[in-house]
């Protein structure tokens, strides 16, 4: 009888050492390189996603079909043209003219000249916004109060947010008789459950992911029936968050503060989300003006021109504007 030769091996028999280092590199391995790859898939959807969306929104905001501009953002010119006094109006970032309310209109309705101004890469589409440097912007203030200088005796800059650090950083580089900061930026609030600084949050962002959503979510106002008025971008580009976060630095430089003289109107709420109080109030006592105040707002958040305490806001505006062209602010006759 002949025997045939097994060729499996022996019980027992030790496998090589290389085999079991390739067995052991692929059981440890195995869970980092899966999580990895759901990470990579995750974040490659994501990014494909909310460019539909982007895309989808930019085709139902309602627009001005020949200028492309969005429905409530555009740029206005109110009042007589030939009054001595003139306000210019900035508004803050992915927003518009429309988030200070009816401010313009009164101010207007007191014989004032009123430029609602509409910046760079703001009102049509959050794509236009992805790459508007901090100059640019800086740029375009300047370049309007040069304009209202030319042509009235005296020049208000009235800012939002982002607005109100450009107009800051205008005011120290363009002589102006006054400045009002509300929901000033001069940095973004920080809660200690945040981890990180927002500022570097918005670094590490800005290399992960292009949009992240705004919404009526994290549209900052207490008020909630006033959501529904207030015009600004749905999505947000993370680049431009970049370019905030140079802004923020550049106005809380020395150079700018110090340049300040002007009288200046600060109103912020302590319970703003959005630009830190605390960063505002030391710009505040930073700047060199002699003639300074500054208003804390109890019930509003970040779109004090909209919230509960907006009336106040209209007050105090109208009668530092008042003060400073030498008119009467009319205190007596409520603002409706």
């Amino acid at each position: 009888m002949s025997t045939i030769a097994s060729t499996a091996e022996p019980s027992g028999q030790s496998i090589a050492p290389s085999k079991l280092r390739r067995r052991g590199l692929l059981q440890r391995w195995r869970v980092p390189v899966v999580c990895a790859a759901l990470a990579f898939g995750f974040w490659g959807g994501y990014r494909a996603c909310t460019a539909w969306w982007v895309e989808r929104e930019d085709e139902r905001t309602p627009r001005d079909e020949t200028t492309g501009i969005m429905l409530g953002a555009e740029p206005r010119g109110l009042g007589p043209v030939d009054s001595p006094n003139a306000a210019l109006f900035v508004h803050g970032y992915a927003g518009c003219g429309n988030n200070f309310n009816q401010l313009p209109d009164l101010l207007a309705e007191k014989g004032w000249r009123v430029r609602v101004l509409l910046l760079p890469g703001h009102g049509t589409s959050p794509k236009d916004m992805e790459n508007v440097s901090t100059d640019t912007l800086v740029h375009a203030v300047v370049t309007e109060t040069e304009a209202l200088a030319e042509k009235h005796e005296h020049v208000i800059l009235i800012g939002h947010s982002m607005g109100s650090a450009l107009s800051t950083i205008t005011a120290a580089q363009v002589p102006v008789d006054g400045l009002v900061l509300g929901g000033a930026y001069f940095g973004v609030t920080h809660h200690w459950y945040y981890g990180l600084r927002p500022e570097k949050w918005t670094v590490i962002g800005s290399h992960l992911v292009r949009w992240v959503y705004k919404g009526d979510l994290f549209l900052q106002v207490n008020d909630r029936s006033a959501k529904d008025s207030i015009v600004c971008y749905t999505w947000l580009p993370t680049h431009a968050g970049l370019m905030l976060n140079d802004l923020g630095r550049r106005v809380n430089e020395a150079s700018v503060l110090d340049n300040v003289t002007c009288p200046v109107l600060m109103l912020h709420s302590r319970g703003d989300v959005a630009a830190s109080p605390a960063a505002a109030e030391r710009a505040f006592n930073a700047m060199a003006s002699e003639d300074k105040m500054l208003v804390w707002l109890p019930r509003s958040n970040h779109h004090i021109y909209w919230d509960y305490d907006h009336e106040q806001v209209e007050r105090e505006v109208l009668e530092f504007v008042g003060r400073i062209a030498g008119q009467s602010s009319d205190l007596q006759q409520p603002v409706q």
